[in-house]
Order: structure tokens, then C-alpha cells, then sequence
């Protein structure tokens, strides 16, 4: 179950976005929202360090303007739980630190930009929290436009740690009443026969462990995989894209590291992604 979410901010138009969806989920899980700035503060000259003063205000105007965000985006919801905080350094070490001293379940942030200096800056935050957490992400693209989550695809390469994945997933689709497909792209690398063997057994298996009633699976045939699976969510209005993630490699073979990018910083629908520990192959049953 969600019971802390983490919101890092920018203050940008796509983290009040990332600030919607995550007010969503908190309204759902009952979750307590962590609204979270990490500042720089400035170094003028070797050995000669800022003021104190100038350090003190830094923070304490970063914190005003979290606060300020936070006002904008919770005030209508005074049932969710909430607080802010702000950290000096670099962004994606502090997201780190303080979603793992807190504990959070979930972290949900902007894609903002799907080119030039902006994916740059802040993308590459995010791709690198996406890489290094050990907790789930809700990654917002600047280009989406929020609606409610109800239909959500599932790409799976029959990993074992994707039954876990759907699991968690099934227990916010209790929540939301989500309509789960999950969906399996053959490239080419295996004759049709292998491929639909694959996907009848890992459907039984993912039966034997779950009784949902709005899950479905399907196989479809691409040799590009990014643009199957763009071409399946958008003839399918689908709301929401979930992947699993290697720990040290941002997807499994499905989506390897340039699908990747794409599929973060170059759709226009939230993207969830589930992290694991182990590095399996892909499964036989």
C-alpha cells in the first residue's frame, strides 16, 4: 500500500501536473504527500565561503516558494496530509536521500521537455532517479494533459519479477477500477507459435495469482517496439504506461535505453515504473 509520496519539485507548470496525479493517488491510497525543493547554494570563490545571512535566506526563500507551490496544489484537498521540505545540492542526490529516509512508496515528477536544454536539465534528473531508486516512479510528461487513470497497459517480456509488478499494480487497480491489459511485443526474434506459448503461460500463471476481473493480455507484432507500443496506446486511449526496471539498466530488453528515453520524454501519457533488485532472464515455463 502507498502511504508516502514523494513530489520534487521545480515549479514548473509539468511538476503542477506531477502535483495533480500525485493528489490522485493520494485521495485514493490515503497516502501523506512529501512536497519536496532541493536549492544550490552558491560558491563565489575557493575558500571563501557564503555568508551565512545569504545561505539562510537562500533556504528560507526556497522553502516560501515550496510552500506557495504546495498551496496551489493542495488547498482544495485539506483531507490529504502534507508537508514540505528543502534540501541544499545536487537534485537527484537529495531526491535520493530523502525518499529513502522517509520511506516513501512512491515518487511521482515531471519529464519536463522532450527536447533541447530542457530534457537536458531536468529530464536528465529524472532518467537518473528512474536508474538509481529503489522505489517506484510515476514519471508526468510535459506534454500530457491530466485526466483520470483508468485504462493502463502493462509491457511485459515474461520477466518473474513482472508477476510482482502486476500484483502491485492490481492493488491500485482495486483503488481506481483500472482496466490492466498486459501486453507483449513480438519483434521478430521468435516465431509466432513460441510467442503465443509464452503468453498463454505466463496469463495462467499471473491467473493462479491474482482473481481481478479487469485484466486482459495481448500479443501484438512490430518489428519496432516503441512505435508498437505507441501505436497500441493511442488507438486504445490509454492512459497510463507501466514497466518494470532493472536496477542498474532503466528497463529490461523490451525497452532498452534509447526506447527508454522515448518513452519518457517523448509520449504524452504518465509512464510507472516498477523497480527490482534481481536481473532474471527472461522466463520459461
Amino acid at each position: 500500500m502507498i502511504k508516502t509520496i514523494l513530489i520534487p519539485t521545480d515549479f514548473s507548470e509539468n511538476a503542477h501536473l506531477a502535483g495533480k496525479y500525485a493528489i490522485s493517488m493520494a485521495q485514493k491510497t490515503g497516502a501523506k504527500i512529501i512536497f519536496f525543493h532541493s536549492y544550490y547554494v552558491p560558491i563565489y570563490a575557493e575558500n571563501i565561503p557564503i555568508d551565512p545571512i545569504t545561505e539562510g535566506n537562500l533556504k528560507a526563500d526556497a522553502f516560501s516558494e515550496l510552500e506557495q507551490f504546495k498551496k496551489e496544489n493542495i488547498t482544495a484537498h485539506s483531507e490529504i496530509a502534507s508537508e514540505c521540505i528543502v534540501r541544499t545540492g545536487n537534485a537527484v542526490e537529495s531526491i535520493l536521500s530523502v525518499a529513502k529516509e522517509l520511506n516513501v512508496d512512491l515518487i511521482v515528477m515531471g519529464t519536463k521537455g522532450s527536447s533541447g536544454i530542457s530534457e537536458v536539465i531536468f529530464g536528465s534528473n529524472t532518467e537518473d532517479v528512474l536508474i538509481k531508486t529503489e522505489i517506484p516512479v510515476l514519471a508526468i510528461p510535459e506534454k500530457a494533459l491530466y485526466k483520470d487513470l483508468k485504462k493502463i497497459v502493462f509491457a511485459t517480456n515474461y520477466h518473474f519479477s513482472d508477476f510482482q509488478a502486476i500484483e502491485d499494480l492490481i492493488v491500485l487497480g482495486n483503488l481506481f477500477d483500472f482496466h490492466i491489459t498486459v501486453l507483449h511485443i513480438n519483434d521478430g526474434e521468435f516465431n509466432h507459435e513460441f510467442e503465443y506459448s509464452m503468453l498463454d503461460n505466463f496469463r495462467a500463471k499471473v491467473k493462479e495469482r491474482s482473481n481481478y476481473p479487469n485484466l486482459y493480455f495481448q500479443l501484438i507484432e512490430n518489428k519496432n517496439i516503441y512505435e508498437g507500443l505507441q501505436t497500441f496506446i493511442h488507438q486504445n486511449d490509454i492512459d497510463m504506461i507501466a514497466v518494470t526496471s532493472r536496477k542498474k539498466a532503466l528497463y529490461n530488453r523490451l525497452f532498452g535505453r534509447s526506447i527508454s528515453k522515448k518513452m519518457a520524454f517523448h509520449t504524452d501519457i504518465p509512464l510507472l515504473v516498477f523497480k527490482i533488485n534481481q536481473d532474471d532472464e527472461i522466463t520459461e515455463f
